[in-house]
């Protein structure tokens, strides 16, 4: 009869049991690894989507300001636009400059604008040269083109330069929060978006710096306005340029470009 090597009451041996020890430690440890990376992981995607959302809100918001730039229009009122007028009152200064060479879509008569300089931003009254040539324009509804402005020889005085006095007006842009940070050989300046800065996170204590930098595309017919964003850690109530989340960079044209007389 055959004796059984190992008694069925002689427990575990010492090597069973540290082997088992062992195991369990070690898949313990990988476990405890990937909830710690799990987790660093998942507040990393927070971060990103946080920031994504900050440069998605303000974009649509340039392009918003790209779509509503337009030419102004005569607008009604005092001086009336008859024929042989010499002065115009219009519904802004959009894209307009003295010295321009401007004209009215389906009408071959060009003008000149003499007159202010520079010409005011909000319902200006503008003096011309020649006086109006028959037919006159209808107010409320002729577009004032700028010839001059639309066959612009350079970036700063085509109409993304236009634009982009807009995009970075005070009420867009915090010109006291910036930075420099060299991309493709050049030094870039990112300035502060009014209203998102610094943004905290939900349920942390993390805060996120939205920049943005407006640059006028340097390629005829110069009505294209870059627009790039980083998105960066806070360091101590500033935006800390070492440490970026997001980046994107995208390109607007102003709805002025699409009125330019070809």
């Amino acid at each position: 009869m055959n004796t059984p090597k190992h008694p069925p009451d002689s427990g575990f041996s010492l090597v069973e049991v540290l082997a088992a020890i062992i195991i369990v430690t070690f898949f313990t440890t990988v476990s405890m690894q990937m909830l710690v990376v799990s987790a660093a992981f998942k507040a990393q995607a927070k971060k990103y989507t946080t920031a994504t959302n900050l440069i998605q809100k303000d974009l649509e918001v340039v392009r918003n300001l790209a779509g509503n730039y337009s030419f102004p229009v005569v607008a009604s009122g005092t001086p009336t636009p008859t024929v042989g007028a010499t002065t115009l009152r219009l519904s802004s200064g959009n894209g307009l400059r003295t010295n321009d060479r401007i004209q009215f879509p389906g009408f071959p008569n060009v003008y000149t604008i003499t007159n202010p300089n520079p010409i005011p931003t909000a319902t200006p009254t503008i003096t011309i040269n020649p006086g109006i040539i028959s037919p006159a324009p209808v107010a409320g509804t002729t577009v004032v083109v700028s010839n001059t402005v639309c066959s612009a020889g350079s970036a700063s005085t085509g109409l993304a330069n236009y634009l982009q006095q807009v995009t970075q007006g005070a009420s867009y842009i915090d010109s006291s929060r910036t930075f420099s940070v060299t991309e493709s050989g050049a030094s870039v300046t990112y300035e502060a978006v009014v209203g998102a800065n610094p943004a905290t996170m939900t349920n942390t204590n993390q805060r996120l710096w939205l920049m943005r930098n407006d640059t006028n595309v340097n390629t005829p017919p110069y009505n294209t306005l870059q627009v790039r964003y980083l998105v960066v850690e806070d360091n101590n109530g500033s935006p800390n340029s070492s440490k970026v989340v997001a980046r994107l960079s995208s390109e607007v044209i102003p709805n002025a470009s699409f009125q330019c007389i070809q």
